[in-house]
């Protein structure tokens, strides 16, 4: 209920109908209704779109626990998410895998996240928590956009390479982690470097290019060495 409140609270904040709400999404303004009146639920997908649109904070959406307790067993499912994620390559991890590793009842879990969406959302904003602050102030203070990736952003991400490496290559949550990425990527470019955000056609052919290295990167078994990387990407993108 608390994320169609929010979504309510914030187009009311920009002045905006539900159905301008929905446009700026391209999906219907019904889907809007339905979010507010607690009657649907917006996926993974939609919550990142709607952070990214409105420039929102990575954890907007994220229902903080009102007491200590909830908040050990909300990490606690998480960390039995990621650790299922280890042994389900192909398949999404089961409520009663989490039930058995977290020792948390299936009911209980439901209560923290009501669908999958809220949990691939949440395990997407535990790994990248800090980094956009991070790349942003880089940005913000250096143009060189190779030198942003290669100095800045390759370590953090070489930081956390095992979780990293789950969402590069499983296949129930790999494609909404590289969409996010990629939107996530192309909004900050084009905030700070005008010069790209005037050819965005360019910009898009760089964002794809990177993401490519990140991905080969992480979806390794064992990625390479953060120095071996860094030399790798200077040869090839020496020129840029």
């Amino acid at each position: 209920m608390e994320i169609g409140n929010k979504i309510k609270a914030l187009r009311k904040k920009h002045g905006l109908t539900q159905q301008q709400f929905a446009e700026k999404l391209y999906i219907s303004f019904q889907s809007v209704s339905n979010w507010e009146r607690h009657k649907g639920h917006p996926t993974t997908e939609m919550m990142l779109l709607i952070i990214e649109k409105f420039d929102l904070p990575l954890d907007f959406f994220i229902i903080p626990p009102t007491n200590p307790c909830e908040d050990n067993d909300d990490e606690l499912i998480l960390l039995s998410f990621l650790a299922n994620m280890h042994s389900n390559r192909e398949d999404k991890p089961s409520l009663k895998q989490l039930e058995k590793t977290s020792g948390i009842a299936i009911q209980k879990i439901k209560k923290y996240y009501p669908s999958y969406d809220d949990l691939f959302y949440a395990v997407i904003n535990r790994i990248d928590k800090d980094v956009k602050i991070k790349v942003e102030t880089s940005l913000s203070t250096n143009d060189n956009l190779t030198s942003v990736f290669i100095n800045d952003m390759a370590p953090m991400l070489y930081e956390k390479k095992e979780e990293l490496h789950l969402l590069y290559t499983r296949p129930y949550i790999r494609n909404i982690w590289i969409t996010f990425i990629k939107s996530k990527y192309l909004s900050l470019i084009t905030r700070y470097n005008p010069k790209l955000a005037a050819d965005i056609l360019t910009t898009e052919y760089l964002i794809e290019m990177l993401t490519s290295f990140i991905s080969v990167w992480m979806s390794q078994p064992d990625p390479e060495p953060l120095v071996d990387f860094q030399n790798r990407m200077k040869k090839y993108l020496s020129n840029l």
